[in-house]
């Protein structure tokens, strides 16, 4: 039996915080490095992928009695420690350093062996990641965090995490290359937050397929037309909405300013497709909004409101048991195989057994 979740506990503080810092950032370097000698870097990519991975990680280490903060804290630690000739690297992080990917990268590649076709498609990776949960996912929340992790063979993940200006809230998004065929159809490997929202615009759902389709049609036939249903609220002759459909019709109706000459340009390009529109740069949350406020609007089809982020609590019924238990014995394996010194062994033993279960996985 194992419990699931991330225990909520206050960050550290005073004289303290620098102890419990380099405690953490031993226990990665080494548990990493372990990892690494067992499992190679691409099975450490992908299993950053996995959120219940991430945060085992981050429990492992202690990370978790950081809160929200944790994640910051895992990637920092885990750039220092992690280098090229490990096979694998660590890009971007937080705040500004987030968009250092672009003068990062090269110098990565160059030791990867990697062409400039490869360097060009991982930026346009990084690129569109942070778009579509940025613009196409328009959840409330507001990204500080993207961090890439790639190995040499080029299997990239990518981990972000935003905030929630008003609650304080923050979600956690993952990526992971082997998965993606589009960045706008069911990208993520997961989205993992304690505040789920009643409603939230998701163009990259499924449900949202239509809608998508149908944007791309507003842009080649009825910009002059979306355009008076932006000033009017309505279209002349509309039948008059019922109380669902107006409060669907508030909720996607944008409120930011919008750039008209660009949505008349585009409807002279014609994009081919919605990742196509999404890659544009000058394309923002306004745009976005406004196709999916038109498509509801002229032809009745409405976009996924549904908020596809779900709790810590949840893993265990969003994934198969025995998968959830073999990443998690990975890292029991790492730990235990690592140079961590005894009493460290068992205090990362402690806190997954804590956290996560209390079975024979965990025990030292």
């Amino acid at each position: 039996m194992f419990r699931s979740g991330v225990k909520d506990l206050r960050g550290w503080s005073g004289r303290a915080a620098r102890f419990h810092y380099n405690r953490s950032r031993e226990i990665i370097n080494e548990v990493v490095h372990s990892f690494l000698n067992i499992y190679g870097p691409d099975e450490l990519v992908q299993g950053f992928a996995e959120p219940f991975f991430t945060d085992f990680v981050i429990t492992a280490a202690g990370l978790d009695e950081t809160s929200a903060d944790s994640t910051l804290y895992m990637g920092s630690m885990l750039k220092e420690v992690i280098s090229p000739r490990d096979g694998a690297a660590v890009l971007g992080g937080r705040f500004a350093t987030r968009f250092r990917i672009p003068n990062e990268l090269p110098e990565v590649a160059k030791l990867f062996g990697f062409s400039e076709t490869m360097v060009e498609r991982l930026l346009y990776c990084s690129r569109m990641v942070a778009k579509t949960d940025s613009v196409a996912l328009q959840d409330g929340f507001d990204l500080y965090f993207h961090m890439m992790i790639l190995s040499s063979s080029g299997v990239w993940t990518v981990i972000q995490q935003s905030l929630n200006p008003y609650t304080m809230a923050v979600r956690r998004y993952h990526w992971f290359s082997g998965r993606v065929k589009s960045f706008v159809d069911e990208p993520h490997t997961g989205i993992v937050s304690d505040e789920i929202r009643q409603r939230v615009l998701d163009m990259t759902a499924k449900a949202s397929s239509e809608s998508r389709r149908a944007s791309l049609e507003v842009l080649e036939r009825d910009v002059s037309k979306l355009q008076r249903l932006h000033m009017f609220g309505r279209l002349t002759n509309q039948t008059t909405l019922d109380d669902e459909g107006k409060s669907v019709a508030d909720f996607l109706r944008p409120m930011e300013r919008i750039n008209w000459t660009l949505v008349y340009r585009l409807g002279e390009q014609q994009p081919k497709s919605y990742e196509e529109l999404l890659a544009v740069k000058q394309v923002g949350r306004g745009i976005i909004r406004l196709l999916a406020f038109g498509v509801y609007m002229m032809y009745g089809v409405k976009p996924s409101l549904r908020d596809p982020a779900y709790p810590p609590s949840q893993y265990t019924a969003r994934y198969d048991e025995s998968y959830f238990l073999w990443r998690l014995q990975q890292l029991v394996d790492a730990i235990k195989s690592s140079t961590l010194a005894p009493e460290l062994k068992r205090y990362s033993l402690h806190r997954l057994g804590e956290v996560f279960g209390e079975g024979e996985p965990v025990s030292a």
